[in-house]
């Protein structure tokens, strides 16, 4: 009975029904796929923005500070002496070495060797 039922069923439309299911399938797939990727890309996005507030909150602490420690500074910086060093961390600070006396020309170094 069941190979009569076979026999007899058009295969244009099972074939139309097949291709219609496997389309069905992949479009629920796909919009469920999509669906998530969206609502990851929205966590994210929200995540960053927080983070970008927060940065942005530490940035302006930072210069606040700087420009109080600028006020309340009496140590004069050359910037061509400072160097950049760089730690075990990711962020790079700079080194401040101690002021030091004029250089002497070469004639007065020779006066006071020459006396000695």
């Amino acid at each position: 009975m069941l190979w009569e039922i076979v026999v007899s069923a058009d295969w244009r439309l099972m074939a139309i029904t097949l291709v219609l299911g496997a389309f069905v399938v992949a479009t629920v797939l796909i919009w469920n796929r999509s669906r998530r990727i969206w609502k990851r890309i929205r966590i994210i996005e929200t995540r960053l923005g927080k983070m970008q507030n927060e940065i942005t909150t530490i940035l302006q602490l930072q210069v606040a500070m700087i420009m109080k420690l600028n006020a309340n500074s009496r140590v004069e910086i050359d910037p061509r002496s400072t160097a950049v060093e760089t730690g075990g961390g990711d962020v790079a600070g700079q080194t401040m070495s101690p002021a030091t006396a004029p250089a002497q020309p070469e004639s007065a170094k020779a006066d006071k060797s020459g006396e000695a």
